[in-house]
């Protein structure tokens, strides 16, 4: 595999219109270590293609792509398959880059020692967040001891902060799977191990995400788990420790739902209200249900 020295990044969307602007323009920051923006546009009913288009006509590099087949993996596929970069980022539309993404995941690839590495995934925390300062804390513990980042090499893929070579794409699009009951970026990931090949975490590949993930109510996580049940199925990789840190995964999510629950991002504070009716939960992208 050759060198990467072209990045374009892939954003799948599907109503958006409260995050989009934010994340495109976190990326135009970088704008110097990006070719292109590519915004997959998934039948979006709200604002979101407006946004786009507006951000799009004073920033050429800017690109809208529609994909109306239903679905994240659609979404994703079709960015890869349109997108010209040696590199190829992929981040979600609620996800703000922080300062030197691009740069890192170029520097990455460049080196002549990355050369077996086909896909690389940074680390996140969350953005609005009243646990962002203990998140934080807790991320550089993990790196610092040596159990986040640092290069190592895992076995998965963050579809909110991740890239991969041009050249895997075409290797291993085919063989990825469109299955709604599947989790696409840990499926590409595997479907990469599956060939050989190695994927690393970067300590300085880092992103924000939206804390919306933590409202997801307990039941729908559950099929999402489930979901990760099948991934894993998919490839004969299940095994009882797998299955363990899923059931755990469980727990600790409805460990941040409670503790999220009465959290209202809009305000910046706590409110009975939320913790009583709660907040708008999010759609696990194995869960929604098909879109006109």
């Amino acid at each position: 595999m050759t060198s990467g020295s072209s990045l374009s990044v892939v954003v799948p969307a599907f109503n958006e219109e409260n995050y989009i602007g934010a994340c495109l323009e976190a990326l135009l920051l970088q704008a110097g270590d990006i070719d292109e923006i590519i915004v997959v546009d998934n039948n979006s009913t709200d604002r979101t293609v407006e946004i786009v288009e507006r951000i799009a006509a004073r920033n050429p590099i800017v690109r809208l792509v529609r994909e109306t087949t239903a679905g994240a993996v659609h979404a994703r596929n079709a960015g890869f398959d349109a997108a010209q970069g040696e590199i190829l980022g992929r981040i979600d539309a609620d996800t703000r880059v922080e300062s030197g993404w691009a740069r890192a995941v170029l520097d990455f690839f460049q080196r002549a020692d990355t050369t077996a590495v086909a896909a690389v995934t940074g680390l996140s925390n969350s953005y609005d967040s009243p646990y962002r300062s203990l998140k934080g804390w807790y991320i550089r513990r993990l790196v610092d001891t040596g159990a986040l980042g640092g290069e190592q090499r895992i076995r998965n893929l963050h579809g909110a902060n991740m890239a991969l070579r041009k050249s895997v794409w075409e290797r291993v699009g085919r063989s990825t799977s469109t299955d709604p009951d599947v989790h696409e970026d840990a499926d590409l990931a595997l479907c990469i191990c599956d060939c050989g090949l190695e994927i690393a975490q970067l300590s300085q590949m880092r992103a924000d995400v939206s804390p919306r993930r933590a409202l997801t109510p307990p039941r729908e996580f559950g099929h999402y788990l489930r979901a990760g049940v099948t991934t894993l199925e998919r490839h004969n990789a299940m095994t009882s420790r797998y299955r363990r840190l899923l059931r755990l995964h469980w727990f600790t999510h409805l460990g941040a739902y409670l503790a999220y629950r009465p959290y209202d991002p809009d305000r910046h504070r706590f409110t009975l209200r939320r913790l009583i009716f709660g907040g708008p939960a999010r759609t696990m992208p194995v869960t929604a249900t098909v879109r006109g």
